[in-house]
């Protein structure tokens, strides 16, 4: 299978699980394999461009606007993701958060039902007058996972045409 039979492939099952339509057991476990190779190379390409003293990428991070409801007890804020990863999201916010404990967070992922989950601050630094707090998933469940991982592919397989490094890895 050449890289565009594949690519094309990739992409119409992908549309066809999403919206929950009949895929046969075979389709399905090509699917399934075919994404996790492309979104563990896709981190692993990824993991190549940051510095050698950034932790390696277990998953990729992709640029990716979402709206995001975040609150805690006495403060809430709404704000756009900059990026999105099946570990957790950053935005970009005028103060970090004032609470040190979980943080209820509702995501509004293109084609899929509001994910409401809890995170937590992984980092927060000063970017530019204001600042980029990364929040890391508690304990995702398969569903927000899925979503998460669903927005992402979705994203990957728009710009995948551009991403050679990542289909030479996969010898497509």
């Amino acid at each position: 299978m050449d890289r565009s039979e594949w690519l094309n492939r990739l992409e119409a099952l992908h549309y066809k699980v999403r919206e929950q339509e009949p895929v046969s057991p075979a389709e399905l476990a090509w699917y399934e394999t075919a994404r996790s190779a492309l979104l563990a190379t896709a981190a692993e390409v990824q993991s190549v461009t940051l510095s050698s003293q950034t932790r390696r990428r277990s998953s990729i991070r992709i640029v990716r606007a979402a709206q995001v409801q975040l609150e805690a007890r006495a403060w809430s804020v709404q704000s756009l993701t900059v990026d999105l990863g099946t570990g957790g999201f950053a935005v970009l916010l005028d103060a970090p958060p004032p609470v040190q404990e979980w943080i209820r967070a509702t995501l509004l992922l293109p084609g899929a039902p509001p994910v409401i989950t809890t995170v937590s601050v992984a980092d927060a630094r000063a970017q530019n007058g204001l600042v980029r707090v990364a929040f890391r998933f508690s304990e995702p469940t398969d569903e927000v996972r899925r979503h998460v991982e669903d927005s992402m592919m979705d994203s990957v397989l728009d710009q995948l045409v551009f991403w050679d490094d990542v289909l030479e890895h996969l010898k497509y």
